[in-house]
């Protein structure tokens, strides 16, 4: 019998994100961090990550080490970059590729949390908006 079943490839930049994923989260576990949050916040059409930090087992603040540089996958490599700026890098990476436009008009706020032993990324990402009631009468 043959298998017939075929599976698309996934889209590139999905394997790109994959494997700076994977980078990033061998350099946390390899400087002892359990968990990464990233804060993002927008409005104005200007959005900015306001703060990358990292925490150990015990639930204590730690910095993100300097060294050692990694070199994320991209399609144009650079120059290696710090920890805390491949985190940012992936963080709005993902960001983008989920909600391009989050920081216009209203913006939006949020946060990720890298799970170090889980080796998993959750996103809470809250929009703002203008809501307007209107009421029409006539007497």
């Amino acid at each position: 019998m043959t298998d017939t079943s075929s599976t698309q490839p996934s889209d590139p930049a999905d394997q790109t994100r994959a494997q700076n994923k994977a980078i990033v989260f061998a350099a946390l576990a390899a400087a002892g961090i359990h968990r990464v949050t990233v804060d993002y916040d927008g409005s104005g059409d200007s959005g900015l990550i306001d703060a990358v930090e990292g925490w150990n087992a015990n639930s204590q603040k730690i910095p993100l080490p300097l060294e050692p540089k990694l070199q994320l996958a991209t399609d144009d490599p650079g120059q290696p970059i710090t920890l805390e700026s491949a985190v940012e890098d992936l963080a709005w990476n993902y960001l983008e590729s989920l909600y391009r436009g989050w920081e216009n008009n209203d913006g939006a706020c949020g946060t990720f949390v890298f799970d170090v032993p889980a080796r998993t990324i959750t996103l809470e990402h809250n929009e703002r908006f203008t809501d307007v009631n209107t009421f029409k009468h006539e007497f």
